[in-house]
């Protein structure tokens, strides 16, 4: 049984969970830096699994949620392997790792 929460609490979870992925988003679209760039995902990332155990514990349906929560971080971390493999091509051929200068694609 969930123990009952006061109002404004679940309006500090939305928020909370809306300027994560907000702030991952702009960091996201702002960030010429590549590894900088993958924090952000996984800002955004975060903010998405905030926003999922908040929807459950609304719902009263906390076992899916959670389901759903685990679901998200076995994606997030292929995820982030498949971006170090990227950063690690990246540098290799940009030293800067700056993506304005990835302007052309090798096999």
């Amino acid at each position: 049984m969930l123990t009952p929460t006061p109002p404004w609490m679940d309006w500090v979870n939305t928020i909370a969970s809306l300027l994560l992925f907000v702030i991952g988003l702009g960091g996201l679209l702002t960030q010429r830096n590549v590894i900088k760039q993958v924090l952000c995902i996984k800002i955004m990332l975060q903010g998405v699994t905030l926003g999922l155990i908040h929807a459950g514990r609304l719902s009263q349906d906390l076992h899916f949620a959670q389901a759903m929560v685990v679901s998200a971080l076995i994606v997030e971390s292929v995820v982030i392997a498949v971006a170090l493999a990227l950063i690690v091509n990246i540098f290799r051929h940009y030293p800067s790792g700056d993506v304005d200068r990835l302007d052309r694609l090798r096999g």
